[in-house]
């Protein structure tokens, strides 16, 4: 087949993977902490407030959490949209980092890089669908990608710099990225020490950009750390018995630090990293070739972002995103460096190997869908019940509990609802609804399809659930 057939193939086909992205956030309900920060927004201007509480009550992480609820009041449906174009500038970004150049961004590797995260993100649906959740980890990846564009050309080409607005402009860009999450912003932390002191070795100068937008994310990262909120939560989980905030202080930071390795290795950074080493020490030692200095600004940053988690009482799988992300662009760089050609074989029969690549997607994209049409399905039933209960007069709801074991459904790893209708997520989810109470009556799914009912699954499936939605919080 012809390289230019196939990269047309390729194109339609990554067009295709951004189009079912968009469906798979369509047939994402709302879930868990999204009924908590919706609570008692009704402006913009409500949202300062929330954040401001925030701030000295739980978390310190400002920026997202304002995305957050600004997309939980500007609506669903239209996050579904925001959140797919977000996916496509990740991605996007990810290859620039990697390549350097806008020019040499591909479809073939913007596909290479989608089945990379897809199977190998281990709370995908957490990380890319969950809106509280992709707010928190994917869009604040995309913030701090953006922010190192300007330090990216800056490697390549020693006399590339932004204008004087552009460069002041920097400054609150900078504080943006910094105020993000801990570990991203500890990742973005040694990048910038790094950066600075091979500049200082090397007698550079400092363009106005690099000082004006490193300040801005000292400041920014300084009130994510500084935040009260940060102590209250930390006293919380202490009183959980969470993180081994009650062993001695070196026991606990052993513990945390065994623990963190292991989850680096199981969500596979370590194994790029290793692979990057034996790569890149071939690469100078053997090839007497150089790498660029940024391939190791990179893979600091991806250590760096490991164990600075050693200072968090929790560290969730789906925290690890910014390490793949920097994982894989130290070893796409360093893959770019050795110019490896493709094995003749490969060449030969690369229509062969894409189409192989593609069924074995499109199989994990199926179970995939399916896992998460269920849960949307589930939720629909559930929504419509609450409207016949509440229209009945009855404000105290059970209903059946929705239980999901695929890493693609948002769901996966969160709290649905519980047994207990003091606990959370419950009494958010009542709030939400506006009725008294809501909690699980633990009967059993039983045996019945979810797809028995195909009139119904139908209109489901084509008509929006957010209608309902707004009917049920309107009815007083």
């Amino acid at each position: 087949m012809k390289t230019l057939n196939l990269n047309k193939i390729l194109i339609v086909i990554s067009i295709c993977v951004i189009l079912l992205f968009l469906m798979l956030n369509i047939y994402t309900p709302l879930i868990a902490d999204d009924y908590s920060y919706s609570i008692g927004i009704h402006s913009v201007f409500g949202i300062f407030p929330s954040i401001y509480n925030s701030y000295f009550n739980w978390s310190g992480r400002s920026v997202v959490i304002f995305l957050g609820q600004f997309w939980l009041l500007i609506g669903k449906p239209f996050f579904n949209i925001a959140n797919t174009l977000v996916y496509c500038a990740f991605i996007l970004l990810v290859q620039f980092h990697i390549t350097g150049n806008i020019k040499k961004i591909s479809a073939w590797l913007f596909l290479t890089i989608n089945i990379f995260f897809w199977f190998f993100v281990s709370e995908w649906g957490q990380v890319f669908l969950w809106l509280i959740g992709s707010c928190g980890y994917l869009w604040s990846t995309v913030i701090i990608l953006l922010f190192l564009v300007p330090f990216r050309k800056k490697q390549d080409n020693p006399y590339y710099k932004l204008n004087v607005p552009l460069s002041i402009l920097f400054f609150p860009a900078g504080i943006l990225a910094g105020w993000n999450a801990e570990n991203s912003g500890a990742a973005v932390l040694f990048l910038l020490i790094a950066y600075f002191v091979t500049k200082i070795i090397k007698k550079n100068q400092f363009a106005l950009f690099e000082v004006l937008g490193t300040i801005g994310f000292l400041t920014g990262f300084s009130l994510l750390i500084a935040a009260p909120g940060n102590y209250v939560r930390a006293e919380v989980i202490r009183e959980l018995g969470l993180g081994y905030m009650n062993d001695p202080f070196l026991v606990k930071y052993i513990k945390r630090f065994v623990d963190i390795t292991r989850m680096f290795i199981r969500n596979h950074g370590f194994l790029l990293m290793i692979i990057s080493i034996i790569l890149g020490f071939d690469h100078v030692y053997h090839q007497k070739r150089r790498l660029p200095m940024f391939s190791y600004f990179y893979a600091l940053a991806a250590l760096a972002s490991v164990y600075s988690m050693l200072l968090s009482p929790a560290f969730p799988d789906r925290s690890f995103l910014i390490v793949l992300v920097f994982s894989v662009i130290t070893l796409g760089n360093i893959l770019i460096q050795m110019e490896l050609p493709l094995p003749k074989i490969i060449e030969r029969n690369a229509a062969v190997a894409l189409i192989a690549v593609l069924i074995l997607l499109a199989y994990s994209f199926l179970s995939a869908s399916k896992a998460i049409a269920v849960v949307y399905l589930r939720w629909y039933d559930r929504a419509e019940y609450i409207l016949s209960e509440k229209e009945k007069g009855n404000l105290e709801i059970e209903v059946r509990p929705i239980i999901t074991t695929n890493k693609y459904v948002a769901l996966y790893g969160l709290l649905d609802l519980l047994e207990d209708k003091n606990d959370w997520p419950n009494t958010s989810i009542a709030n939400y609804f506006d009725i008294n109470s809501i909690k699980t009556n633990n009967e059993a799914l039983s045996g019945e399809s979810v797809w028995m009912d195909k009139r119904k699954r139908i209109r489901q499936l084509f008509i929006p659930p957010w209608g309902i939605v707004k009917k049920i919080r309107e009815i007083e």
